[in-house]
């Protein structure tokens, strides 16, 4: 996939210091500090285990044992709840999109208004507008290329990448501040992989802080315009996605001197 220079502009996201403690009390994630700007992919690299998913977790308010600043906007979100987070214009593309980000057993238009179920469009005085929802996931299916008989179909019948493709579309549909994608192609065929890289790209060029989580380094550094790399709940060092994959992957193993030396 080609794509153009990012253009970034103000800092978006600022987080500084997060600690993330797990239900054991152990720390998950310990003091990291980063910034993703208007723009930009910032990609979080490393090998699945190091603290990527609670990183994650925290930044959309999934998380109780959390210290430290997330700071989107100049809004500090950290202690916020997730609907809280959602609502300040944070789109999330879970790691496990079948047990986080659908409901199987609804339809296509159903899931696409599950973060949007109490209030406008979709809902005007306490009652759903059927023929609203239906013409919005009709939009949804073409835009977003998603194979299925209808808007009526249940998700649960769907291919893996013909589900991401539905989580996409009701993320990117909303007024966003801030997109989070993790692992965005766990699990999707390869001419779905294309399309979500695009749509991922397409998001940045519209002025959007991006943060990408993947373990597949290939698709971090094709993504990303820089990446941090996680160790042991670490951030290693943040380089530019030129980074060699040699560097990259000493990195991946604890070299902080790695990280020292090639940051950007």
């Amino acid at each position: 996939m080609k794509k153009k220079p990012a253009n970034p502009a103000d800092i978006g996201l600022a987080v500084h210091g997060l600690t993330v403690r797990d239900a054991r009390k152990q720390t998950v994630v310990d003091h990291i500090s980063f910034e993703v700007r208007a723009g930009e992919i910032l990609g979080i690299a490393g090998v699945q285990g190091n603290g990527q998913t609670e990183l994650t977790e925290a930044l959309l308010g999934l998380k109780a044992e959390v210290s430290g600043d997330i700071v989107l906007n100049g809004r500090n979100l950290a202690g916020c709840s997730t609907r809280e987070v959602l609502t300040a214009g944070v789109g999330y593309v879970p790691e496990d999109r079948q047990q986080d980000g659908l409901v199987a057993s609804f339809s296509i238009a159903e899931n696409l208004m599950l973060d949007r179920f109490d209030g406008e469009p979709f809902v005007h005085r306490g009652g759903l507008r059927p023929g609203l929802l239906r013409q919005f996931a009709e939009d949804k299916i073409r835009e977003f290329d998603v194979r299925a008989q209808s808007s009526g179909t249940p998700v649960g019948q769907l291919s893996g990448g013909n589900q991401q493709k539905v989580v996409l579309a009701r993320e990117l549909s909303r007024d966003l501040t801030l997109f989070v994608a993790s692992q965005p192609t766990r699990g999707v065929d390869v001419g779905s992989i294309e399309f979500i890289h695009q749509q991922i790209v397409a998001t940045r060029d519209a002025g959007i802080p991006v943060i990408v989580i993947s373990t597949e380094l290939d698709e971090v550094i094709a993504l990303s315009d820089r990446i941090a790399v996680m160790y042991r709940g670490h951030i290693v060092g943040i380089v530019p996605a030129t980074t060699s994959r040699d560097v990259l992957g000493l990195m991946m193993a604890g070299d902080t001197a790695a990280g020292l030396e090639h940051a950007g």
